[in-house]
């Protein structure tokens, strides 16, 4: 019994492990030809090569017989890689970054000469991945922190990718379970799909809440984010589930040396304009109360422990922490009962028509059938001023609305808050 336990156990790891390795992929590769002056391949030449970012030796091996090399599975970041065998001068092509499921080429031409000569290369600042014919866009840890977000979203630099539009037209996306300012729904559209059937994920593993497929179950801080990739066409293997844009956040990683950083963000309503319907009303109504800090921090190094692991590049570390205090009112119209219905008194005439579209408030306008539904609705019940067999089909305005059926509109005020 114990043994078959055991097994038990063996085997959902296993299977755990593979849903693990079945999710997206989160790094990049890099492959490459080595060849002579002549364009002869060269065969046995060591490939070293390089994370700058933290200084470490990622990967080292050797070209095969016909002079290619490939590095799968690389972290997103910067990289050297350095071509060296005897006979031949030492070359480094430095400054290749690599991004979410890219396949860069980083071809080598050796010269003739000692292995103490060297010649450097720095990569071309447009890098073109030569290796997929996926259809992405990638969206920059610079872009991120650089850009103006009035919410500190990056889901709203999806709009950066061609193809992609936003049939919400939310002027800001809330990064939360709820928004107490603009929208928390992802109403993005890639090519022309559905905005339910896109598929975003963090670091590989699923992040979209499955009850409508519009809302995210959690938003990274764009401060410990990397960059993020969107698919949007000729989708690769690794791809699944949904049919439209495939967006995967990619987080950052620590560096062998320590960097960190504080930040806040605020605004107030007394920086702000008041809004037009609030001027014109009588009196002026004021401006809604607004307090909106967003402050946070992050931290990232190696991890280096005096005496027991004094290293700075195997373990690295990056912690990320952002918090919001949000205080916010708004000044909604609504709409008042008449005194009459209060009393169970129903003794309004049936509105059928308006002089004008904009005779009244859009909440009270008649829907096109109401005109054919007018006779088939009851007389109300008649006061001594609303007698005329045609009451029903009399047009509210100011001046044919009895003075006891008066509608009052009035402003009310909502609040929220977020700690």
């Amino acid at each position: 019994m114990r043994r078959n336990s055991l097994a038990l156990c063996v085997m959902v790891s296993v299977c755990i492990c593979a849903a693990i390795v079945s999710a997206q992929e989160i790094s990049g590769s890099i492959v490459g030809t080595v060849s002579d002056s002549k364009g002869g391949v060269v065969p046995n030449a060591r490939v070293s090569i390089t994370n700058t970012d933290q200084q470490v030796v990622v990967r080292t091996l050797t070209t095969d017989g016909h002079g290619q090399y490939a590095a799968p599975l690389l972290p997103v970041g910067r990289y050297s890689v350095t071509v060296e065998i005897a006979g031949f001068k030492k070359v480094t092509q430095t400054d290749i970054v690599l991004n979410v499921s890219d396949k860069l080429a980083a071809n080598f031409t050796l010269e003739v000469g000692a292995m103490t000569e060297s010649v450097n290369v720095e990569a071309n600042a447009l890098q073109v991945d030569t290796q997929s014919a996926t259809a992405t866009g990638v969206i920059s840890g610079l872009q991120l922190r650089e850009l103006s977000l009035n919410s500190r979203n990056y889901a709203q630099l999806v709009l950066l990718v061609p193809g992609a539009s936003d049939s919400g037209n939310a002027d800001q996306i809330f990064p939360g379970a709820t928004a107490p300012i603009g929208t928390n729904v992802m109403s993005f559209q890639i090519n022309g799909n559905r905005r339910e059937e896109n598929n975003w994920q963090v670091d590989g593993a699923d992040n979209v809440d499955r009850g409508s497929n519009l809302t995210l179950l959690s938003f990274p801080s764009i401060d410990a984010i990397s960059e993020f990739r969107v698919v949007r066409g000729v989708y690769d293997a690794e791809s699944g589930r949904s049919a439209g844009g495939q967006v995967n956040v990619i987080t950052r990683s620590g560096t062998r040396d320590l960097h960190g950083g504080l930040y806040e963000f605020f605004r107030n309503d007394v920086l702000n304009a008041n809004s037009f319907f609030n001027n014109r009303s009588t009196p002026v109504v004021p401006r809604p109360r607004l307090r909106y800090n967003d402050f946070g921090g992050t931290v990232g190094g190696p991890v280096w422990i005096p005496k027991i692991y004094e290293q700075r590049n195997k373990t690295f570390f990056f912690v990320s922490e952002e918090a919001r205090r949000i205080v916010t009112y708004s000044n909604p119209p609504g709409a008042l009962p008449y005194p009459g219905m209060i009393n169970e008194q129903f003794k309004h005439v049936v509105c059928t028509q308006w002089p004008t579209a904009m005779a009244l408030p859009a909440p009270a306008r008649p829907t096109a059938p109401a005109s054919q539904l007018a006779p088939l609705i009851p007389l109300p019940q008649l006061t001594s001023r609303t007698s005329s067999p045609n009451s029903r089909r009399q047009i509210w305005s100011p001046q044919t609305i009895p003075s006891d059926t008066q509608g009052r509109w009035a402003m009310f005020s909502t609040s929220a808050r977020i700690w």
